[in-house]
């Protein structure tokens, strides 16, 4: 009997990663929106790619994962020299002048544009959940019957997002020809952020325009 009072009341607390990491998920790249004024004819074959931020973590990181997705789909890439510290970022005119003297003499087709429009950020608390059970002890008569109660602690769920800007420019128009937003959700890394990002870009990029294959 000793043994089947042990089993009266059995509190059994589930200790989770979710409950570590505030139920981090992978990470995920969504397309929400996208406008094209590409002509029929026109060809986009190269491409120089900016990521508009002075961070030259940032700015390697998605322009190095956006060249590797593009060129796998038939592009040619390029990226404007220079270290971001250096860049006039502060000075549209002078941004808008390096861009377009880069752009010209690497005889590209259009310059892909890469922009923060805003970062969310949500934490959502999941209450305490609490489930019992009938768990049944002993043999024939000597049989008892409790409740098992599992309980699973309550936990904090967090979720950032990053809403995106990429736009396409004409070399020869400079006018934006196509544009697309999007939300990459809890990037593990910077890594993998850019690569999810860059890997959805591309490949709305590449169905959307004529290009080299």
């Amino acid at each position: 009997m000793k043994s089947a009072y042990r089993y009266l009341i059995s509190l059994v607390i589930v200790a989770t990663a979710l409950i570590a990491t505030g139920c981090m998920t992978s990470s995920s790249t969504e397309v929400t929106d996208r406008q094209s004024s590409v002509s029929g004819d026109k060809q986009y074959e190269s491409l120089l790619v900016l990521a508009v931020t002075a961070n030259r973590a940032y700015r390697d990181a998605t322009e190095k994962a956006l060249a590797d997705s593009l060129i796998d789909r038939g592009f040619r890439v390029f990226r404007l020299p220079g270290d971001s510290a250096e860049l006039p970022w502060d000075d549209k005119a002078a941004m808008k002048a390096l861009v377009s003297k880069q752009a010209k003499a690497g005889k590209t087709d259009g310059v892909l544009v890469v922009t923060l429009v805003r970062r969310e950020d949500e934490k959502n608390y999941v209450p305490t959940q609490v489930v019992q059970r009938p768990v049944s002890v002993g043999i024939g008569t000597q049989v008892n019957n409790y409740m098992q109660t599992t309980v699973e602690p309550g936990y904090y769920n967090e979720k950032k997002v990053f809403v995106l800007k990429t736009t396409l420019y004409d070399v020869e128009t400079e006018q934006a020809v196509w544009e697309l937003y999007s939300n990459t959700v809890n990037p593990a890394s910077l890594s993998a952020g850019a690569h999810d990002f860059a890997a959805a870009v591309a490949e709305v990029l590449s169905d959307d325009v004529k290009h080299g294959e």
